[in-house]
């Protein structure tokens, strides 16, 4: 299943994510989960909420308040999501109901999607104290910002090091990305050091392309 169905403006998303909390927390049966199900939504929800609502005043935003953010943003998200994919296949609960909650509904005849065959490329540029940006095209259409056909977004991960390093794996998950452009957010303590980046397509089914080449930038926070 996509992510396409959960708003990207965050804005849009808190709205969404109230909904599917508000409807199942009021009778998670419905849905064929149980009451702990409904308290782990709620809690990530309130979580993320909290962060967000933090992070957008600007009597409180500061680099730490976003980074909160993004954090919660990717935990609730991952939390949604799992519940989304199990309540959209059980098809004891009917389509009106996952409708309500925001979900897409099954294509009985759907066409059939490939697993990605290019790796993205990536960009990034300074944004001053605390932060990278980053712009990712794929290796087929570099001067576009264009995802390419079955990807949904990109898997990005971050190395932090005193040097830059060319193996993805010695990087960390950093969030799930469906726009062309991604903040990267730093601690103070990360001054001077070299950020690596390296991302993946993924399609809907979660399957992964080749990784992109890494991407590093001297961070300046």
């Amino acid at each position: 299943m996509g992510s396409s169905y959960i708003p990207s403006r965050e804005a849009d998303m808190d709205a969404w994510l109230l909904n599917f909390k508000t409807l199942i927390t009021a009778n998670p049966t419905n849905y064929g989960l149980v009451a702990g199900d409904a308290t782990s939504i709620s809690a990530a929800y309130a979580a993320w909420n909290a962060a967000y609502l933090a992070a957008t005043n600007p009597t409180t935003r500061t680099r730490l308040t976003v980074q909160t953010k993004n954090q919660q943003k990717a935990n609730v998200l991952s939390v949604v999501r799992g519940y989304a994919a199990t309540i959209r296949a059980n098809r004891a609960v009917s389509d009106a109901l996952k409708m309500g909650l925001g979900l897409h509904i099954a294509d009985h005849q759907p066409t059939p999607v490939g697993v990605p065959s290019t790796y993205p490329v990536l960009t990034v540029r300074g944004l001053g104290l605390g932060a990278q940006d980053l712009n990712a095209a794929d290796q087929m259409t570099p001067d576009k910002r264009a995802k390419p056909a079955g990807a949904i977004g990109l898997v990005l991960f971050r190395a932090v090091g005193t040097g830059p390093v060319s193996d993805p794996d010695s990087a960390r998950y950093l969030a799930f990305v469906t726009r062309a452009e991604f903040q990267s957010q730093f601690a103070n303590s990360d001054n001077g050091k070299i950020a690596t980046y390296f991302a993946r397509w993924t399609n809907s089914k979660g399957e992964v392309g080749p990784w992109s080449p890494p991407a590093s930038m001297p961070i300046a926070a």
